[in-house]
């Protein structure tokens, strides 16, 4: 019997809460303590204040603001469509994973959705009732801030056939499965490189989690 694959709750934190978590690996899977949670996804309703695209728009980013902090939403390449109908001063609803890379915590998007602006109030609500008022954080704009943002180009980590391939041979070659971390390790990939791929493969069928932080061959 096929097992199913392990789909990680997307809890509902402050975004303050996001943003000063504690990266943890478990089984070579990398996951977010958050509130006493390990958490690897998100739900988060908030105002977007910001918005970059890239020339080619191969790479998109949204940030986010909850009057506690705020985080960036990015997207690379077919995914940047998730964002193209969201503006700044949009509210949004976005569910997706938790991600770190060169100590920022970002969120790629599985769902972009706009919001209504009484839903900013039922999280709001919602969130106190669960983890009591947050800390809201101190706004000192400056001049300087406040002047429109160049677009800073990223480096966009995207697995290449040779990677996907890569990842797909070593996992084959497990019967039993491979634990995550030793299956990156062995691949010689960058690690958001192979997680991308990892993921890929995850979305599109051709490899399982029999149990957690562990992959395996359909």
């Amino acid at each position: 019997m096929q097992s199913i694959q392990k789909r990680w709750t997307a809890y509902k934190f402050w975004i303050k809460d996001i943003i000063n978590a504690t990266t943890i690996t478990k089984e070579g899977a990398h996951f977010f303590e958050i509130r006493g949670k390990e958490a690897a996804r998100t739900n988060v309703i908030a105002t977007v204040v910001d918005k970059q695209t890239n020339a080619d728009n191969t790479f998109s980013t949204i940030t986010l603001d909850d009057a506690t902090e705020t985080i960036r939403v990015k997207t690379w390449k077919e995914d940047t469509k998730k964002l193209e109908e969201i503006n700044i001063g949009d509210q949004v609803m976005i569910i997706g994973r938790i991600r770190v890379y060169n100590d920022e915590i970002f969120i790629t998007p599985e769902i972009a959705k706009k919001q209504e602006p009484e839903w900013l109030l039922v999280r709001k609500k919602e969130l106190e009732k669960a983890y009591g008022k947050p800390e809201e954080k101190a706004r000192h704009e400056t001049k300087e801030e406040s002047r429109p943002q160049e677009i800073i180009e990223e480096e966009v980590i995207e697995p290449t056939e040779t990677a996907r391939q890569k990842i797909l041979e070593i996992i084959e070659k497990e019967p039993e499965g491979i634990q995550t971390g030793e299956l990156i390790k062995l691949s010689g990939l960058k690690e958001e490189e192979a997680e991308k791929a990892i993921d890929e493969l995850l979305r599109e069928g051709e490899v399982f989690q029999p149990r957690n932080g562990f992959l395996k061959v359909i």
